[in-house]
């Protein structure tokens, strides 16, 4: 077997535990090593067609949970996010959108650690429509272009203390629509080849594997270890995209 088709594997079954016992990962896991291994922006067409997998298998037990209000906020902001994400994916290199990948993440990161949970659940209340909008309108920014919707409106949900259910069943079902939407204009205006077709259906075993691994994993996440897990993923892939973007970038 390929070495690099192996690294796939492995990232694709973790990240896809990972999004299912949390809500997010799989976009800031797998998505930056495809990105690596296929260096082109079919990894991101990929990332986008596989996500949905997982959302739509695990959504239908998680939609009791789900906060609807934020939920239409952030797909409305989602309209306008996602086609203007599209431009950025069709008009930009490889190497920068790695770079612009890895910017996304660690703006996340510094809003995850500035954000403390005691201080943050006072403001919950107080978070206005048009700051719901703007968090969906970024989610579809990255969702499009990056194939990562999640980490923004996770980031801001944990720092308004929503407890890790919810903000994993408000995420994963955004995620849905999310997806579909970004997909549908990859597939109309970007360049959809048989050959990216055909690599989703390699990895959807692994995927739906990754999926299974995620639902016994998700008991065992408490509120502090969800909190953790989100900072060291979005630390070690912010880190990750900069070294194999901006070297390039230099030369």
């Amino acid at each position: 077997m390929d070495f690099n088709f192996l690294m796939l594997l492995v990232a694709v079954t973790g990240a896809s535990a990972l999004q299912s016992a949390t809500g997010i990962g799989f976009g800031v896991i797998a998505g930056p090593v495809m990105l690596i291994v296929l260096n082109s922006g079919a990894a991101i067409q990929i990332s986008i067609a596989l996500s949905f997998l997982i959302a739509a298998m695990l959504v239908p037990s998680l939609w009791r949970r789900v906060d609807r209000r934020l939920l239409v906020h952030f797909l409305g902001g989602s309209l306008v996010g996602l086609p203007l994400g599209l431009f950025v994916f069709m008009n930009i290199g490889i190497d920068l959108l790695k770079f612009v990948a890895g910017l996304a993440v660690l703006f996340t990161l510094i809003f995850v650690l500035r954000n403390d949970g005691a201080r943050a659940s006072g403001d919950r209340s107080r978070a206005s429509k048009v700051e719901q909008l703007s968090i969906g309108s970024i989610s579809g920014i990255m969702s499009s272009s990056l194939a990562m919707p999640g980490p923004v409106p996770a980031a801001w949900m944990a720092g308004r203390s929503y407890d890790k259910e919810t903000v994993r069943a408000t995420m994963l079902t955004m995620f849905i629509l999310s997806y579909a939407g970004a997909f549908a204009l990859q597939a109309s205006v970007a360049d959809l080849r048989m050959e990216t077709l055909w690599q989703c259906l390699k990895l959807a075993p692994t995927t739906i594997l990754g999926v299974f691994f995620g639902r016994l994993l998700a008991g065992w996440f408490t509120e502090q270890t969800f909190r953790l897990v989100l900072i060291l993923v979005l630390a070690s892939t912010a880190l990750s995209l900069f070294l194999v973007s901006i070297p390039n970038l230099v030369t």
